[in-house]
């Protein structure tokens, strides 16, 4: 092989490795095994393998088999497979005519008589994952120069797209819970009032999209101010949390229940009318009226007042909580300890 049929194999090598990893259109899991695909075109070596490594255990990533012999998940003995001799390296490591070599009784070769092996580390963040390998169970050419810094090329990119993987999956789990504290009340660990504006929204839209009933209800502590002066504001937000959890205990997962404001809370029922909602909600009160409250303060008693309504023909947010303020205004206004409903 003339050095310069080399040297354009490389460069065909590399603008087909960077066509692969620049391209928009291809995910991860894609790219790399177009990856192995093009190793297979480049080494002659028809089995490729993304592997990773925890110990003493070989678990196959992806991988690319003439006769679909290998699946994601397969795992084996590290010991069992000529990636041991990589991770004893710690470099590139490539095997040409395993039984004429000094590795011929290697359990890799006694188990799948695999004769020819080129593979290479993967690191992520300066640790070891696994291997970027080919193989196949013919004798193949000796391996050159270019051939090992090419498995290693591509080992280094598939490493660096794992770290950056995880990069992002760590910045998005981030995100998710800095969006879950700005949207959730510390005390109760119900959605707040902002999130709860937003998602009524939502279930106002889909619900007349759709033409299903929607009910929402207003919920407000009975003598709340009482509860603080009597007991001290310990014990009152103490009686907010024991809501939360009833309310939490009681929801389907259709159901949402907010924190609207100091003692008031919303509940959201989709799919459901005023007298199916109703129900849930005096399940609500009943619950959080025997509650056993020796333990927040003896003598105790607990009691909400509810307004209730349900979604009409031209009804915004605003209309909709309006009337669901009057009617919590009317349960106050007869006696407290009810459910008013239109």
């Amino acid at each position: 092989i003339s050095d310069e049929s080399v040297s354009l194999a490389a460069e065909e090598a590399l603008n087909k490795l960077h066509s692969i990893t620049s391209s928009r259109q291809l995910d991860f899991q894609q790219r790399v095994h177009a990856i192995l695909q093009l190793g297979v075109e480049l080494f002659g070596l028809p089995i490729a393998i993304f592997s990773q490594i925890d110990g003493n255990k070989y678990v196959i990533k992806q991988a690319v088999h003439p006769e679909d012999g290998l699946e994601t998940g397969m795992s084996f003995e590290l010991s069992g497979t000529y990636c041991s001799h990589v991770y004893k390296a710690n470099e590139v490591q490539g095997f040409n005519h395993v039984s004429k070599s000094e590795i011929a009784t290697h359990p890799c070769f006694v188990a799948f008589g695999l004769e020819s092996y080129l593979g290479a580390p993967i690191f992520v963040d300066g640790e070891r994952f696994g291997t970027l390998n080919f193989s196949s169970p013919n004798p193949c050419r000796p391996f050159i120069r270019q051939d090992f810094e090419l498995v290693k090329l591509f080992s280094n990119w598939v490493g660096h797209e794992i770290a950056r993987e995880n990069d992002l999956r760590a910045l998005e789990e981030v995100s998710q819970k800095m969006e879950s504290i700005a949207n959730t009340d510390v005390l109760t660990q119900l959605p707040n009032r902002r999130f709860s504006e937003i998602r009524l929204l939502e279930l106002i839209e889909h619900s007349k999209c759709y033409g299903n009933h929607l009910s929402v209800a207003i919920i407000d502590f009975d003598h709340f101010k009482d509860i603080n002066d009597t007991y001290g504001h310990l014990v009152g937000d103490k009686v907010l949390q024991l809501f939360g959890e009833i309310a939490r205990s009681f929801s389907r997962k259709t159901d949402f229940i907010g924190r609207w404001g100091g003692e008031e809370f919303i509940a959201v029922y989709s799919s459901t009318d005023t007298q199916a909602a109703a129900k849930v909600l005096q399940r609500i009160m009943s619950q959080l009226k025997n509650s056993n409250l020796d333990a927040l303060q003896a003598g105790l008693k607990l009691t909400v007042s509810i307004g209730l309504t349900s979604l009409r023909v031209g009804d915004d947010i605003d209309v909709m909580l309006t009337r669901a303020d009057n009617l919590l205004y009317k349960a106050k206004d007869n006696g407290r300890n009810q459910i008013q409903q239109d």
